[in-house]
């Protein structure tokens, strides 16, 4: 018996220049409003723009500001409290009060997701008459797991809420109502 080693097969790619990149898209820079902006370090403010978009604008230790995604990268929920605030941790990074999942405020890397977590956004800062003005480029290139969740998407309550209302519909029995949709807890759900 006579073994044949398998050659490789030539790639129809081979010898040509590399694509080009595709540009990166002009900067689109929003001025973030200064009676929102973040009065401590280590704190962070959220707002939610009229296309449903949520973003935070944090103070670091340093004095810079960063910003990035309101909402978590992991189930959607919001990394600010009720009052649209939050706080940066010594090491940089935002803790999602919901799960407790860490981001890095300033690159959006997570320990158990990688790089590509959470959208950080680049931030400018100018000195106005008014004082201290920062501007942040909302141009989206790139994608990241926080995208499924920012941008008008409804939070897991919302999306339970309407996952509940479509089997409802579909299915009269309670009972497998509530071993499919799991509605047993309405108390989080009427709020």
């Amino acid at each position: 018996m006579q073994f044949v080693t398998p050659t490789k097969a030539a790639d129809p790619l081979d010898g040509l220049p590399p694509p080009p990149r595709s540009p990166r898209p002009e900067p689109k820079w929003i001025a973030w409003p200064p009676s929102r902006l973040p009065q401590r370090p280590k704190t962070f403010t959220a707002v939610k723009g009229s296309s449903g978009l949520v973003i935070c604008v944090g103070l670091n230790k340093d004095g810079s500001y960063v910003a990035f995604d309101g909402n978590c990268y992991h189930m959607g929920e919001p990394l600010f409290d009720g009052c649209g605030t939050g706080d940066i941790e010594d090491d940089g990074s935002v803790r999602c009060p919901a799960h407790g999942r860490r981001v890095c405020a300033t690159t959006g890397a997570c320990a158990d997701r990688g790089p590509f977590a959470q959208r950080t956004y680049r931030t400018r800062v100018r000195q106005t008459a008014e004082g201290v003005a920062v501007d942040v480029d909302v141009s989206r290139p790139g994608s990241f797991a926080s995208d499924a969740y920012n941008g008008g998407c409804p939070s897991s309550v919302e999306r339970r809420r309407r996952a509940c209302a479509a089997i409802e519909r579909v299915t009269p029995d309670r009972h497998v109502r509530r071993r499919l949709a799991y509605d047993d807890d309405e108390e989080e759900m009427a709020t």
